[in-house]
């Protein structure tokens, strides 16, 4: 067994039993230290002793006992297994040489920055050369004041601005009526006025012998705020779209309210025979104009 001295490191081979069960203090031959050696060998195979047993009870079973050896004379223990006697003597040490590692010098963590040679003296700089060189000099290029935006600032706006032409399309259409076409080829048409045709009804009726075209539906509100109902316009349609006879008639009431609604009913004695269908809606300046024309 190899044991080192901690103060010289110097190493012994001994015999194990010489330590004891576990150990003992011994003295170094060349340094006089005294320090504890413990017996690592018997102190590893008490250790497996011991996992052996824990092992076999752990699953039931009895370890089994060392056989009884004969009972011989007390002898005395060894003087190597008492520490009461003082450190115990060790056989002489290996001779070897320690080689010795050579030192250098270590560099500094910051190598020093040679000296700059001394500046020449410049030649005095009149103000003509001064001039021609600012003349030649490119101009400085001007920084933005505002950063470019990002492309993620750039789907931001553009998500908002198409949001807002939806939003309110209602107010846009009305300060620029032209955009009306634009939002009725994408499917969202503008009401100006508030006002929604619903359960239009066109039928024929005979009353007193004298054919009637019946025109009868429902008007309802959709502003959130009080609005007015014009006068109802109907115009009977031929079959190639023309229009060939028409006809106004009042609603029953002049105003109405937030989500009401106003039933109407007109009728129109001896239609044109060629009559194929009927266009309701709300008379306008338009209108106005073409009847005074």
């Amino acid at each position: 067994m190899l044991i080192v001295c901690p103060n010289c490191a110097t190493s012994y081979q001994v015999e194990p039993s010489s330590l004891g069960a576990t150990g003992r203090s011994v003295r170094c031959v060349r340094c006089k230290k005294v320090w504890f050696a413990a017996n690592t060998e018997a102190m590893a195979a008490i250790s497996l002793s011991h996992q052996k047993d824990l092992a076999a009870l752990a699953h039931g079973d009895e370890p089994p006992l060392p056989e009884a050896a004969p009972v011989a004379e007390a002898e005395p223990p060894p003087e190597l297994d008492r520490d009461d006697r003082g450190p115990g003597a060790l056989p002489q040490p290996r001779e070897y040489d320690v080689p010795v590692p050579a030192v250098e010098d270590a560099p500094t963590l910051v190598p020093s920055e040679p000296e700059p040679p001394p500046a020449a003296a410049e030649p005095p700089v009149d103000i003509e050369t001064v001039a021609a060189r600012r003349l030649r000099r490119p101009p400085p290029k001007s920084k933005s004041r505002w950063p470019m935006p990002g492309w993620a600032t750039a789907i931001t706006l553009l998500i908002a601005i198409n949001w807002g032409l939806i939003a309110f399309r209602t107010e846009i259409v009305r300060l620029m009526p032209q955009t009306a076409s634009a939002y009725a080829a994408i499917g969202l048409e503008v009401n100006l006025r508030g006002l929604v045709f619903t359960e239009l009804v066109t039928r024929k009726d005979t009353q007193d012998g004298t054919p009637m075209l019946v025109v009868e539906g429902v008007i309802k509100s959709a502003s959130k705020q009080p609005i007015n109902v014009p006068r109802l316009r109907f115009a009977v349609r031929n079959a190639k779209g023309h229009e060939i006879y028409n006809w106004t008639a009042q609603p029953a009431r002049s105003t109405l309210a937030p989500g009401a609604t106003i039933p109407f009913r007109s009728r129109l004695a001896s239609p044109p025979p060629d009559a194929h269908a009927v266009q309701v809606r709300f008379f306008n300046r338009h209108d106005m104009l073409a009847g005074a024309q």
